[in-house]
């Protein structure tokens, strides 16, 4: 079974298979799809956008191997595939490294259960505080996270939003500053 997620505010997609086995979950691959843009544009985004893709991954995990009646995932992985999930080993039961037919695999154990739970609740919790304090000093963070419809709203418009605020025209050696607001309150 080959389970497909996608995040529709970045394109990026994570493609995960999942293999029942006698004792436990087994997951061959994890493999995530990333757009570099992002991280051009603001690294504090990319970097909580892929944290968030991995979280979801391992919690639509967690839900089959519930479904199976599995308490233990074993995820038997490339190196390259691995990546995303060991920089999480805090999750994880064990990590260790196997040669095999297909070559080096890293084999992570991760056991579900409340502990698995909290430590998942906890991990998203400090990845939108992260976020948020990012805001200060990021502009596209900032306007992604004061949009109305920031879960449905692709990230490459806030892309356009960012050059509309700094872009500044020039005539020669004029400059144009952008035009005051045509509404003006009293006081």
């Amino acid at each position: 079974m080959i389970l497909t997620l996608h995040q529709s505010q970045t394109s990026f997609s994570l493609a995960i298979t999942i293999q029942p086995s006698p004792d436990s979950l087994r997951i061959s691959s994890f493999t995530l799809e990333e757009e570099s843009y992002l991280g051009d544009l603001s690294q504090p985004l990319y970097d909580a956008a892929l944290i968030e893709m991995v979280l979801q991954g391992l919690d639509l995990i967690a839900f089959c191997a519930q479904r199976f009646n599995k308490q233990e995932v074993n995820f038997m992985l490339s190196p390259y595939e691995a990546d995303h999930l060991t920089a999480l080993k805090n999750l994880f039961h064990s990590i260790s490294t196997h040669t095999t037919i297909h070559g080096k695999r890293q084999l992570l154990t991760l056991i579900i259960g409340d502990e698995f739970f909290e430590t998942m609740e906890s991990m998203t919790v400090q990845l939108h505080q992260r976020l948020w304090a990012h805001q200060k000093t990021d502009l596209v963070v900032r306007k992604y996270l004061q949009s109305a419809d920031r879960t449905n709203a692709p990230v490459l418009s806030f892309l356009s939003l960012h050059k509309k605020d700094t872009t500044v025209r020039q005539v020669g050696n004029v400059i144009a500053f952008p035009k005051a607001s045509q509404h003006k309150t009293a006081i």
